[in-house]
């Protein structure tokens, strides 16, 4: 039985590792805007986000990608 119990214990740390979420705060720091303007970004489904007891989350690695894909595509002020 003790060793199942320390299998669990690694299966959680292992997940801990993998999915790290975001607060609005702390994308809207790594991005230099206001928390106003990334809640507005995810209203309008420009970042991918989801609610976890009524508060947004992003997914960091979601995030890392979106941020990669605007670093690659044409800018949209031309």
């Amino acid at each position: 039985m003790r060793l199942a119990g320390c299998v669990s214990a690694m299966s959680i740390k292992k997940i801990d590792t993998a999915i790290r979420l975001l607060t609005l705060a702390e994308a809207a720091s790594i991005l230099k805007i206001s928390k106003r303007t990334l809640h507005r970004m995810i209203q309008q489904k420009q970042i991918p986000a989801f609610k976890v007891g009524g508060q947004w989350r992003i997914l960091e690695s979601r995030f890392q990608e979106w941020v990669q894909e605007e670093e690659s595509s044409p800018s949209k002020l031309s």
